[in-house]
């Protein structure tokens, strides 16, 4: 175990980023002490080990709610951040920081004078900021208008899909660039449940942000058809907006199929992998054309969770999702359409018994968070050891 501390700062609270909650997890094991800097986002914390220390800044107040807040609100929040970012990595007792996304980047580049040298930085982008896409002079705006700049002071980079490094054509040292997939992690899918056997109805699940382009209409639609003799159910597990939500509820309603669709709002990550199990299909359709959804082949965390449950995934007939996808049994290609649909469940419900232990199998060996994040962070620890 390494003497030190590391600092990981992100700034919507880790509950909602299970690739961070699986880095966090394994940076314990490595470090004295994690120290988390992050917004009072989530009332409950993942069950980390006892050395990971939460510094959270502000009340409490939901990501929804703050999004509402006014500008002054907002600026006074980052304010409260980078202080409690500069104060736990200015210890001397820091020796690593890990930023995750644009906003602990811009925080860090406004501190970063006032950080000892021998603090090495790593930032890792989840998801991509587009300042055409964010309203502008927002804090929003300046996180993604800044990002390439503040990268120049950053000793390493990281990405979970490799396409997106297309997008940061000026980080030109390669040798300490990562990629590091979305995988889930061995120490919180641990195969230790025990799936619900597909033997009478079957429960399809979409788990994620709920919103338009992952062909939900056209599933709720299908409930009221038997598949192979089975009724369907639809579990939709995630944070929507209210109008969302109702739209998809008076759809059910005129398709008669209320009873058969499930909404489990967000909760802890630590009751997923009960939640995935309980079911049989996963769904992971995304239609979307920005820069972020045509990148998700290895980014898109909820895939392989539903692989790590022993889950068939139902996916995008999309050269994002085939060039990494298309060789695994467990793993099935629609158009989104209806017709497609109906088709590729019944194939899905056909080969369940078949794919259930090849997907996780295929996590434990290969598709898991430990594969790619545990050589990062070692050859990180050795070459700071060197300095």
């Amino acid at each position: 175990m390494n003497t030190g501390r590391v600092v990981v700062a992100i700034y919507t609270d880790p509950d909602f980023y299970p690739p961070t909650i699986n880095a966090i997890i394994n940076l314990s094991a490595y470090f004295k002490e994690v120290a988390v800097v992050t917004r009072n986002n989530s009332i409950v914390n993942y069950p980390f080990p006892k050395n990971v220390v939460f510094h959270k800044t502000g009340k409490y107040i939901t990501v929804a709610d703050a999004e509402k807040k006014s500008i002054g609100y907002k600026m006074y929040s980052f304010v409260q951040f980078l202080f409690q970012l500069y104060v736990r990595t200015a210890n001397s007792k820091t020796n690593l920081l890990l930023l995750y996304d644009p906003f602990p980047l811009l925080a860090y580049s406004l501190v970063r004078r006032f950080i000892p040298k021998r603090v090495v930085t790593w930032y890792h982008n989840h998801d991509m900021p587009d300042k055409r896409l964010t309203k502008k002079f927002t804090l929003g705006w300046f996180a993604a208008a800044k990002e390439h700049a503040a990268m120049e002071h950053i000793d390493y980079f990281s990405l979970p899909s490799q396409d997106r490094l297309a997008f940061y054509t000026n980080w030109k040292k390669l040798s300490s660039y990562f990629f590091i997939p979305n995988y889930p992690s061995l120490q919180v899918y641990t195969n230790a449940l025990q799936q619900s056997k597909p033997n009478g109805d079957i429960r399809i699940i979409f788990q994620g942000a709920i919103g338009g382009g992952h062909a939900l209409e056209e599933i709720i639609a299908l409930l009221k058809e038997n598949i192979n003799n089975r009724v369907l159910h639809l579990i939709l597990k995630g944070p929507v907006r209210e109008p969302y939500k109702q739209q998809l509820i008076q759809l059910a309603a005129d398709h008669g199929v209320s009873a058969q669709l499930t909404w489990i709002g967000i909760g802890p990550y630590a009751d997923m992998p009960k939640i995935t199990s309980s079911c049989h299909i996963g769904i992971a359709i995304y239609l979307g054309k920005d820069n972020v959804s045509r990148t998700l082949g290895t980014a898109s965390n909820k895939i392989y969770e539903y692989a790590a449950s022993g889950l068939p995934v139902i996916l995008y007939d999309d050269i994002q999702f085939t060039k990494y996808l298309k060789d695994h049994p467990w793993t099935f290609f629609t158009d989104g359409s209806l017709n497609g649909l109906r088709t590729t469940i019944k194939t899905v419900i056909a080969k369940m018994n078949e794919t259930r232990e090849l997907a996780k199998a295929d996590y434990r060996q290969t598709l898991n968070f430990e594969k790619a994040f545990i050589p990062a962070l070692e050859t990180v620890i050795k070459n700071s050891n060197q300095d």
